[in-house]
Formats: structure tokens, C-alpha cells, sequence
């Protein structure tokens, strides 16, 4: 599968997600890293099947506060400790994941991983995210990567 066609299937699955679980929408496109200088958050997902990869998510703090807001109906002032705020971000990773592959047209039943939480110094990956989206309060980069089986 060529990789505008992942692309665009993560464009599609990460607004499904945002715009179903977490009652936000997506302004569009947004520069990489283009709020870099506020504090980010990060996860990585594996997945085997056919194909293989991972799923690489990085958040801006604020966009994540938000996001978690409405996917926890949390109208409390006070900020979520960052042990809960890491769990949402990777349970939005593993939604927009399994979102992905559901698009993906196989006979095999894929495994994911549990998300990992990626530290605050982490190093993002050398290419350009596959997508990054402008959720209003922040952005989100997202990165995926395939392994095409042989055979």
C-alpha cells in the first residue's frame, strides 16, 4: 500500500476518533511541531499483522488537556495529574491505531501493543510526521510507520 494511502487513512482515522470519543474537531493541516516550544506529550504503539509497524503520537500539553477534558466529562478546575493525562493520550494513541487498521484491507487479525509513554526528551523521528493537524487548542504530529511483509 502506497503511503499517501496511509496518510490519508490516518487523516481520516485520527479525525474520527477526535470528532466520536473526544467531541473535538480538526482546523486542518498544521506545520510539524508547530507549537514546539510548549511542553509535549508522546506515545508509541507497535502492531504485527500484515503489515507491521508502529504509531508514533506527539501532543502539545494544551491539546491534551482539552482532549482529556471531554473524553473524561471533567468540568473539575483543577489540572489533571500527568499520570492520568499520559493514560488519555495513550488511549487516544491506541484508538486512532486501531481506527488506522481497521481501514486496512487484510485477511490477518492484527496484535497491538499497550502504548508506551514516550519521555519528555524523547527524540522524534527523522522524517516528516505522516500527518499533522490543528486541533484548535494545540496540535497533534502523528507518525506511522509500515513494514511490508514479503510474500
Amino acid at each position: 500500500m502506497p503511503g499517501h494511502e496511509w496518510d490519508q487513512m490516518l487523516a481520516e482515522a485520527a479525525g474520527e476518533v477526535l470528532e466520536t470519543m473526544f467531541f473535538a474537531g480538526i482546523y486542518g493541516p498544521a506545520e510539524p511541531a508547530a507549537d514546539d516550544a510548549e511542553p509535549r506529550l508522546a506515545a508509541r504503539l507497535h502492531f504485527e499483522g500484515r503489515p507491521s509497524g508502529a504509531l508514533t503520537l506527539s501532543i502539545s500539553e494544551a491539546a491534551a488537556r482539552a482532549l482529556a477534558a471531554n473524553f473524561l466529562a471533567d468540568e473539575e478546575p483543577e489540572p489533571l495529574p500527568a499520570a492520568q493525562l499520559g493514560s488519555v493520550v495513550g488511549e487516544l494513541t491506541n484508538m486512532i491505531c486501531g481506527t488506522l487498521l481497521s481501514r486496512v484491507r487484510t485477511e490477518e487479525r492484527f496484535r497491538l501493543s499497550t502504548p508506551e509513554s514516550l519521555p519528555a526528551d524523547w527524540i522524534r523521528p527523522p522524517e516528516a510526521p505522516s500527518q499533522s493537524l490543528d486541533l484548535g487548542e494545540g496540535t497533534i504530529d502523528l507518525w506511522v510507520t509500515v513494514e511490508e511483509h514479503a510474500g
